[in-house]
């Protein structure tokens, strides 16, 4: 039976390779840059998780699909701004789940692609939006949602899960050791409601993020801050014509009508999509295609190896591959500065430590600056940090200057599913990483020395590169969590800012003249062809090979691999609702 699975899996991979060919085949002999029409008008639908950035994908693309990054909303904005061809923006927003760092560079956005004179309408989804999605629609020339559409303004919330009662019942017990006493990550698995500190911190991101938003939407609307918080605490839920009554929009008009709005002619403009103006080369509008600049995203947990797709945690941002592209970046005569575009909240301290690394090196040949999206903490904020300039946008969440280990004991759960095991060791700590067993007073010793020297070490780098004392650091550290803004105040970042404040910068320090209309070489280039084609056929043969207990044999290789190993995290992924 294995040999026919693996014989199988061969002719899916030759099969799936030949037909990759074809369309690529196909597509070469095929134009199919889409045309863009006089008196168009421009489609963003938001919805959802939008990711900071994703390579270029050969496989989508030979197929006819394009994933909806930052990266690229950042780059259709300023296409549209300056092509003649295009009347105006029509955003169209809907249950967004974006951090507040994104969200407050998604305004922005907004509000430097009005400054070219053209009208952006925010329409709010044909269903239900929210105040994350009316906040972005704020910044918007005007606001327009159909006449039995809701909207939802509910304030901010968040919601933390606590599992340790739960693996109780199922045979897992968490153990963790952490510096740091707000380094709450482990707190989910140990404990069974808030610390006071994971709660001081979650309390005070919360105040930033209301009062944030609270004021900003305010002013957009004529609003004093007073009356938007009575809406917000009285009233809630709004349709159309209840919006439309408090202030809230400016009409109530189906789709097609605000797309009508946009006409410049008799004749109704053309729409074109996110995805088909993507594909329109900035080049070709004659911005863009001056002097370089290399853009190098850290996007997720940061780990060893090469960048990959992690079923339990995500994105990975591997080390081998950013320090490939930091080398590539300050080997190219042709790039003139480099910018560290981060959106991670940390992972593995030794991989964070290789990267701080590599961008040290790179910092001899050419100027790097770090620009925050969501997240730059913890091993984020140590990557960071190795920059010669680090910016981050207000409401970004960074700092986490700590680190923990930890370990799952499974021998409960074992018993429970009638599994046994014995162990034979030579060497009193041979036993360190078995799951079937928890520390022994020496074992635990042994984890605490080693973070703790970590985290004195991180602690001594950012005194260095924040030109601060030690004790001051420390001060700062225990593993808390900060808002960009906070950050700045503190001296822990350079200053509060956008991507496109990154490029300004990087201009300068790269002796760039400042009118200058740079191009921007975005790392990693290109997913690679191979290692998705093997993935994808190694997927299937791993499914029928453990379809029996795949669960078990999952969740056993997850505990395994993060066993015992340091880990520079954020305590907390926040998710506002």
């Amino acid at each position: 039976m294995k040999s026919f699975l693996k014989w199988l899996a061969g002719v899916l991979a030759v099969f799936a390779l030949l037909l990759l060919t074809f369309f690529i085949i196909i597509s070469s002999l095929i134009d199919t840059t889409p045309k863009v029409v006089d008196n168009s008008f421009l489609h963003l639908s938001l919805s959802g998780s939008i990711p900071e950035y994703t390579a270029p994908d050969a496989l989508e693309e030979a197929l006819g699909k394009v994933t909806i990054d930052i990266k690229r909303l950042r780059d259709n904005l300023e296409k549209a701004s300056v092509d003649q061809r295009i009347n105006g923006v029509v955003l169209e927003l809907s249950m967004l789940n974006i951090g507040y760092g994104k969200a407050q560079e998604l305004h922005t956005l907004i509000q430097n692609y009005r400054k070219s004179g053209k009208k952006i309408y925010a329409y709010l989804g044909s269903d239900l939006a929210f105040t994350k999605d009316y906040y972005i629609a704020s910044a918007c020339d005007s606001i327009y949602m159909a006449p039995n559409a809701n909207l939802f303004l509910t304030g901010i919330s968040t919601e933390v899960t606590f599992y340790k009662d739960f693996f109780a019942k199922i045979g897992v017990e968490a153990e963790f050791a952490q510096i740091g006493k707000y380094k709450n990550a482990p707190d989910v698995y140990t404990r069974d409601s808030m610390s006071p500190h994971h709660r001081a911190v979650l309390e005070n991101l919360l105040n930033y993020y209301y009062d944030h938003m609270v004021s900003t939407i305010a002013e957009k609307r004529g609003l004093s801050p007073a009356q938007l918080d009575k809406l917000i605490n009285t009233q809630t839920g709004f349709n159309g014509k209840q919006a439309l009554e408090s202030g809230l929009i400016d009409g109530t008009l189906f789709r097609q009508a605000v797309e009508e709005k946009l006409k410049t002619t008799v004749r109704i403009p053309t729409r074109v999509t996110a995805a088909d103006y993507s594909m329109i080369p900035a080049s070709s509008l004659k911005i863009r295609n001056q002097s370089r600049i290399a853009v190098i995203n850290c996007v997720g947990i940061i780990a060893s190896g090469s960048d990959s797709d992690d079923p339990f945690l995500g994105t990975i941002s591997g080390a081998n591959s950013m320090v490939e592209h930091l080398r590539a970046s300050a080997r190219s005569s042709s790039i003139k500065a480099i910018i560290l575009r981060i959106d991670s909240p940390g992972g593995s301290a030794s991989a964070s430590e290789v990267i701080w690394d590599a961008i040290r090196e790179a910092r001899r040949k050419k100027p790097v600056i770090a620009s925050v999206a969501d997240y730059g903490a913890s091993g984020g904020y140590y990557v960071a940090m190795a920059a010669d300039t680090m910016i981050t946008t207000p409401g970004s969440l960074v700092g986490s200057i700590g680190i923990f280990a930890g370990k799952f004991n499974v021998q409960e759960l074992y018993n429970k599913l009638d599994l046994h095991s014995e162990t034979l060791k030579r060497g009193e700590h041979a036993a360190l990483f078995s799951i079937n067993q928890p520390w022994s007073r020496s074992e635990r010793a042994v984890i605490e020395r080693l973070i703790r020297a970590f985290y004195d070490e991180f602690v001594e780098r950012v005194a260095e590169a924040r030109d601060k004392d030690p004790q001051t650091i420390y001060d700062l550290a225990e593993g808390r969590v900060w808002t960009g803004q906070e950050a700045v105040h503190l001296g822990l970042f350079d200053q509060t800012g956008g991507f496109y404040d990154a490029v300004e910068i990087a201009k300068k320090m790269g002796g760039i003249d400042p009118d200058e209309s740079v191009r921007l070489i975005y790392y990693p280039k290109r997913k690679s062809l191979f290692n998705q084609l093997f993935g994808m056929v190694s997927t299937r043969y791993q499914f029928w090979r453990d379809q029996k207990g795949m669960a078990l044999t999952l969740l056993l290789n997850y505990l395994k691999d993060i066993q015992n190993r340091p880990l520079a995290l954020m305590p907390f992924m926040l998710e506002i609702n």
